[in-house]
């Protein structure tokens, strides 16, 4: 896959979908790079109500739709393929994938983050297995015996993804390590489902029993059992830079003005920058400022790969 770009898009969520659509209307010819489905974490929201356009409310999924479709309708692609490493060298910006080497005068990272791992007893073992840390990893359904899955998490995503998991017929507990920390009206309608919400517990130990599995938690100085037959980790997320350089890990460390980094032609947009203001809106507009400070960087310096 040996390339030369104007702009390269890392990540195809609504941050890099904004990106690509800008660029090509302003005549430049982004090459997005996506290893997963298009549409971030926002394929996998319950219901999208604070984005405008939509009065009655979206699924996560469908406006994800919508955004792809967009980006088709003004003939920009998504080149599916994950990237493993990014440097810089003089004016250029050498994207390593596992298809081959891409080499492009800017680059605006979308790539979102990864969630945090849960450091406690059992849980590698069980990872990918009964643990799981997102929502699109679990197990398909293939029995009609509603399954019992523990969310671990207090904040927006938990309380989303559970909403999410009841939709699709799970019987689900929450356990958290304070007081949820989620907007109220999602605390509200989880509620409203009758999920029982435990809270100050600390998880300590997962492992397998004959009914499943079983998680132990601190409580009260006192040690709480729940048996599941699944476990969703939504203890919090980190930026998904671990593919670049050291030389451009340590800018993005610095204060930065988002989406502008110290590197010339390098922009950071959505979640991989915003930290906890991770919303869909935020995303679209960093996507489109981004591109254009890239449009007016290649213009006006005359870069070319």
């Amino acid at each position: 896959m040996d390339q030369i770009s104007e702009v390269v898009i890392v990540g195809a969520g609504p941050a890099g979908i904004a990106a690509g659509i800008y660029l090509k209307r302003a005549e430049l010819h982004p090459f997005i790079l996506e290893k997963n489905k298009p549409g971030g974490l926002l394929r996998y929201a319950h219901f999208v109500e604070n984005y405008p356009g939509f009065p009655k409310g979206i699924t996560g999924e469908k406006l994800a739709k919508h955004f792809v479709k967009q980006l088709h309708m003004v003939g920009v692609s998504i080149t599916k393929s994950f990237v493993e490493h990014i440097n810089v060298s003089g004016n250029k910006f050498l994207i390593e994938t596992d298809h081959g080497q891409v080499t492009s005068a800017a680059v605006i990272l979308a790539t979102g983050t990864i969630p945090q791992k849960l450091s406690i007893r059992g849980a590698d073992s069980m990872e990918d297995i009964r643990l799981f840390y997102e929502l699109k990893s679990l197990p398909p359904g293939k029995s009609s015996v509603k399954k019992r899955i523990i969310v671990i998490g207090g904040g927006d995503i938990a309380f989303d993804y559970t909403l999410t998991l009841l939709s699709q017929g799970y019987n689900v507990t929450i356990i958290c390590r304070s007081q949820p920390k989620c907007l109220q009206l999602l605390h509200s309608r989880v509620i409203n489902h009758g999920v029982k919400i435990n809270t100050f517990c600390s998880p300590e130990e997962i492992m397998e029993n004959r009914k499943g599995i079983l998680l132990k938690c601190r409580r009260n100085d006192g040690i709480k059992e729940f048996s599941a037959d699944l476990i969703l980790v939504a203890c919090g997320r980190i930026p998904n830079t671990e593919f670049l350089a050291p030389l451009l890990n340590k800018c993005l460390k610095e204060n930065l003005i988002v989406p502008e980094t110290s590197i010339p032609g390098l922009y950071l947009v959505g979640d991989v920058a915003r930290k906890q203001y991770r919303q869909v809106g935020i995303a679209v507009g960093d996507g489109i400022r981004a591109a254009m400070l890239a449009e007016r960087y290649i213009k006006q310096s005359m870069v070319t790969p």
